[in-house]
């Protein structure tokens, strides 16, 4: 069976067979590259490669998307307004739920 991401696309698969984006991560890699307009590159892949670490290990899922949420912000600041907003309220939304599952 195909990995499926928040979204019901299917997650992409490296050679390994793992997928590259847990469906608790609500962000995939159109929306990074989405992101990746106003992020400097080099930035762009440590972000894509957290993101992928994140997708296989659960303890660094609310690291990644509080990294994710700081380049929304950025983006949003530097724009004057938000070009993403759907994507800001779908991490805001998980990091909610992260809060009050882990008792933050």
């Amino acid at each position: 069976m195909e990995p499926t991401s928040m979204t019901g696309e299917a997650a992409s698969t490296p050679q390994s067979g793992r997928p590259t984006m847990a469906s608790d991560l609500p962000i995939g890699r159109k929306e990074l590259g989405e992101l990746a307009r106003w992020v400097p590159a080099k930035e762009m892949a440590l972000l894509i490669e957290i993101c992928d670490r994140a997708s296989r290990d659960p303890d660094l899922l609310r690291p990644a998307l509080l990294l994710c949420s700081a380049y929304a912000q950025r983006v949003a600041r530097m724009l004057d307004q938000d070009p993403l907003p759907t994507l800001t309220r779908r991490i805001d939304e998980r990091l909610q739920q992260l809060r009050e599952k882990q008792g933050l």
